[in-house]
């Protein structure tokens, strides 16, 4: 075992390859039956009453099928085991002693899994390290990884905090997730000035009110600046 991570459990290289600068989460997926998918999708239009013979149409139902699979890639990494293992690999000991918060943000963009319609925005992850302590960039990839589902924001959040807690076992792990939503945005309530939080807790962020403090202090100043 090496940074936690168990030797017996092999691991494809196309997977290995998520936590690489380059991502396969868009790349072909030679399970998805496109013919079929692009299919389906052209019945959709028609059943829309779409003109099909539309220039600008004609060649939809093959640009969105090609979307569609790019946006669900993630459903080809829902192996909880061999994900921490993945991301163990990217890990490394820390001090006993260390009781740093490490925060890390970003942004994703997900598909609603009410109405297929995209939600979007930034997400700040914190979390006060045990053992071990995880790349930067790594942090965004486990986001990606679950963006690339269909999605609910509070699900996407404690995906995102169930997986990191899998792989740190840290003191404690707070997600922040703001997004907007096409889906009240288009339809709906129609408010185009809408406007999403969820916040994860767990640990030290849930049971030590100060940790918690300087955690949505951090959250405020960067939601400030947006």
């Amino acid at each position: 075992m090496k940074n936690g991570t168990p030797t017996d459990l092999v691991i494809a290289p196309e997977v290995e390859a998520i936590v690489e600068d380059r991502s396969l989460l868009s790349s072909p997926r030679p399970t998805v039956d496109r013919e079929r998918l692009q299919h389906h999708l052209r019945e959709v239009l028609k059943l829309l009453h779409v003109k099909m013979d539309d220039e600008n149409i004609v060649d939809t139902p093959r640009r969105w099928a090609e979307s569609l699979v790019t946006m669900t890639s993630g459903y080809d990494y829902t192996d909880v085991k061999k994900l921490t293992t993945l991301f163990r690999k990217a890990c490394s000991t820390t001090d006993e002693q260390c009781q740093n918060l490490v925060v890390i943000g970003g942004t994703y963009k997900t598909l609603c899994a009410h109405h297929i319609l995209p939600f979007f925005g930034h997400f700040i992850v914190g979390y006060i390290p045990e053992r071990m302590i995880i790349g930067a960039s790594k942090i965004p990839r486990i986001v990606e990884v679950h963006m690339r589902r269909l999605q609910s924001q509070e699900h996407l959040a404690h995906d995102v905090a169930d997986t990191i807690e899998q792989i740190l076992e840290p003191r404690g792990i707070a997600v922040w997730m703001g997004g907007v939503h096409m889906c009240m945005v288009m339809r709906g309530v129609e408010q185009e000035s809408s406007f999403m939080e969820t916040n994860v807790l767990r640990g030290e962020f849930r049971e030590d009110e100060k940790t918690r403090d300087e955690f949505m202090s951090i959250v405020n100043r960067r939601g400030q600046r947006g």
